[in-house]
């Protein structure tokens, strides 16, 4: 049985924390946000897509990886100190494209502030009364 790597949950549960925020940008009304140009929404709206696809396609490739190369290593003997090389390297390079996807949000939310975009938090449905007392 091949069993992921501890990271591996980690870059699933924040593949999926980054797809929602994408699916989040895509959803966003510009009919919500009337002072605001509509070059201006789509530029912000371009960034913040570009930001979370990188953490999204990151988090997905990591996860393939990390699989891949342990079959790799059932099959083939590689010395230990080439599989513990390969294995840092692709955790780093996963580090850095996650710091990628952050600074670019962080990029796209500096733009979005000065120009009056602010993402819709939706609110959570009203709550329903309470039932009504039965008779009895």
């Amino acid at each position: 049985m091949v069993l992921p790597h501890p990271l591996d949950i980690v870059a699933i549960l924040l593949g999926i924390f980054l797809l929602l925020r994408k699916s989040e940008v895509r959803a966003e009304d510009p009919a919500l946000h009337p002072g605001v140009s509509s070059a201006d929404f789509d530029t912000w709206r371009r960034r913040a897509l570009s930001a979370y696809s990188w953490g999204t396609r990151a988090c997905f490739v990591k996860v393939l990886f990390d699989f891949a190369f342990l079959a790799y290593l059932r099959r083939v003997a590689l010395e230990l100190w080439l599989a513990r090389t390969i294995g840092i390297t692709a955790d780093v390079l996963w580090i850095a494209a996650l710091v990628t996807c952050w600074v670019q949000a962080h990029r796209a939310r500096r733009f979005a502030d000065p120009v009056g975009i602010q993402p819709a938090r939706r609110a959570p449905p009203p709550e329903a009364p309470p039932p009504a007392p039965r008779g009895g």
